[in-house]
């Protein structure tokens, strides 16, 4: 009898830390990744300071407006360079790694990246930041406010 409360109790015990480990996951992405602001406005780097990690390549851009941040439309992503042009939804970054995508112009539509774009708009100066998430979606990671003049 006791060997088998015994091993109810390691199985409990292993299905809690399970769960906990599955629960800290998308929180210990969240710490491991930091994005931050490069001098250049519009320039920024990701840097991986944990374990591998799977990234989303979509990069969001928030302007601040009136207290609140709000979400720009804009094709920024998560590049190594801009050629050739990259068609995957995810990206790893290994541990210790460091990402410098070619930094944001301003722009809606090849807002990094040289291309043509039917009906492309310079967003008007204010204060941004950038938003990553991991790959599953369901951690994100906002860099710090950056204030972005007009561009050319």
């Amino acid at each position: 009898m006791g060997k088998l409360r015994r091993e109810a109790t390691i199985k409990i015990l292993a299905a809690t830390l399970i769960a906990a480990i599955a629960l800290a996951a998308p929180e210990a992405t969240a710490q491991a990744i930091s994005l931050r602001n490069l001098p250049q406005p519009g320039a920024f780097e990701v840097v991986n300071g944990g374990a591998e990690a799977s990234l989303s390549t979509k990069v969001q851009v928030q302007r601040l407006f009136e207290g609140r941040w709000e979400n720009e439309v804009t094709d920024l992503e998560l590049v190594r360079t801009c050629n050739p042009p990259m068609t995957l939804d995810c990206i790893t970054l290994g541990p210790g790694e460091t990402l410098r995508p070619p930094p944001w112009n301003g722009l809606a539509c090849a807002s990094q990246c040289a291309a043509s774009c039917r009906g492309n708009m310079s967003l008007p100066p204010g204060t941004f930041r950038f938003v990553i998430s991991a790959c599953s979606g369901d951690t994100s990671i906002y860099g710090p406010a950056f204030d972005m003049a007009a561009s050319p």
